[in-house]
């Protein structure tokens, strides 16, 4: 039997080395891009990444994107780092040993969960925030102060990982802070690990240019791209997207015109909900939910009103680990007292769980519709190629180097009078025909969705 010690040891190895395998080395979407273009040249100003900067996150991955020379094997690191970091603050939050039923459960649930793996691939910071959200949990609900000092420094570091992640983290610093005699000291400790990015931001960007950025993104992100409930106020439509993307996304589960393969793990969802919440409510709820619970709840209501949950599912990552564990509690329970026939199930779900997982990571692993486009025309450029497209595409298109004249359309109208322009040349259209103009060729490029919810159709008009 091995030592938990040895079993954490392989499980790092697996970790790291699952998300090594599965790098991708093609940039998905624009989002990517500026991450992938901040390794070679951070500039804040340029959007390089766009504000908040993300300057931990960026320091961390461009630190071994130096050393390795390849920032898609770097950000791939940084993912397995955090797969791993994550899933070990998840246990120690419910001190739980990962040789346990319930440990392993929710080792399994985490290591194979289907929305952080592709992320653990993604060029982002997004798991690298969630890893951060999970450690202060644990570290704040240490009975050791100097733990809790710790989680206070990392809540101020998250900030400058993933700053849209904050509101999770403020039920257990609030808890910790009330519960606390020290205070000063807790409060010293967010101080440090928010000085420890922001000075050397200003100091790097410069006070005017950082505001500047601020400003424009805020403004943008707000009332304009952000795809807020400013500017995406069906509210039936956000429930069903933010549905959507903690159960089909978030889990891989069964969703419309999905393969039917992915409804298998649904029995198992409601087997343990059925029958595995008396052993939770066993526990010792206010010691180990209330503060998740407030917190989830907290974020929940932020990313509804604030975030784009229509179009990126990757804004739910934060609730998983906590979802997981839960589960993963549940399952471990379940697995001690029930018939073989049972364990059965749950294993022929547990199979099919990772079966769905896997099988996005290997569809990751091909290029995403918007990095189709971008390869089909790079393969045939020319002089007097015109690009009609809407000024996100443009740029990813103009960033990764394509030489085109670019016509940016927005509204219908942008693309009427657009179509009317004789343009000498080729000229194609990305995502919409123009007008009544004879094509001469389309081409359709596709991914799964499930993979990445953006672009993942788009249709090339050539003319």
């Amino acid at each position: 039997m091995p030592s938990e010690r040895a079993v954490w040891i392989a499980l790092f190895a697996l970790c790291v080395g699952s998300r090594l395998a599965s790098t991708i080395f093609y940039i998905e979407d624009p989002d990517s891009l500026r991450f992938a273009l901040s390794m070679v040249d951070y500039d804040v100003a340029r959007l390089n990444p766009h504000f908040p900067a993300y300057p931990v996150f960026c320091f961390v991955a461009k630190g071994i994107y130096l050393i390795l020379g390849s920032y898609a094997v770097a950000f791939s690191l940084v993912g397995g780092l955090s797969t791993f970091l994550l899933t070990y603050s998840a246990l120690s939050y419910a001190r739980l040993s990962v040789k346990s039923p319930e440990g392993a459960a929710t080792t399994f649930l985490l290591l194979l969960n289907p929305l952080m793996w592709l992320m653990a691939n993604r060029y982002m910071p997004d798991l690298m925030g969630v890893a951060c959200v999970v450690a202060v949990y644990a570290l704040t609900a240490a009975s050791d102060h100097r733990k809790a000092a710790l989680g206070f420094m990392l809540a101020g570091l998250l900030c400058g990982v993933r700053l849209s992640y904050a509101p999770i983290v403020l039920p257990p610093l609030l808890f910790r802070m009330t519960a606390a005699g020290s205070r000063y000291q807790l409060a010293l400790a967010g101080t440090v690990g928010l000085a420890a990015w922001l000075l050397p931001l200003i100091a790097i960007t410069g006070w005017g240019e950082l505001i500047a950025a601020a400003q424009i993104q805020s403004t943008g992100h707000f009332g304009d791209f952000g795809g807020t409930i400013a500017t995406e106020p069906d509210i039936a439509e956000r429930l069903v997207r933010l549905a959507e993307s903690i159960w089909a996304d978030g889990f891989g589960l069964y969703w419309w015109e999905r393969h039917p393969v992915t409804a298998v793990p649904v029995l198992a969802l409601l087997v343990l909900v059925a029958t595995g919440c008396r052993s939770l409510s066993r526990a010792t709820l206010a010691d180990l939910w209330l503060v998740p619970v407030l917190g989830c709840l907290l974020y929940l209501v932020w990313v509804f009103v604030f975030q784009n949950v229509i179009h990126k599912s990757r804004h739910i990552l934060p609730l998983l680990p906590f979802l997981s564990l839960a589960l993963g509690l549940a399952a471990g329970a379940l697995r001690r007292r029930c018939r073989p026939l049972l364990r059965l199930g749950l294993t022929l779900c547990a199979v099919t769980y990772g079966y769905v997982t896997l099988h996005l990571i290997v569809q990751h692993a091909y290029p995403s519709a918007i990095a189709q486009v971008f390869d089909h025309l790079k393969s045939r450029e020319q002089d007097n190629l015109h690009v009609v497209a809407t000024p996100l595409i443009e740029y990813y298109l103009s960033a990764r180097g394509l030489q085109a004249t670019y016509a940016p359309v927005e509204t219908p109208a942008d693309l009427e009078a657009v179509s009317r322009i004789d343009m000498p040349g080729r000229l194609v259209s990305v995502g919409s025909r123009l007008g009544d103009r004879a094509t001469v060729r389309t081409f359709a490029f596709y991914h799964n969705p499930y993979v990445n919810r953006m672009w993942s159709e788009l249709v090339l008009y050539e003319y």
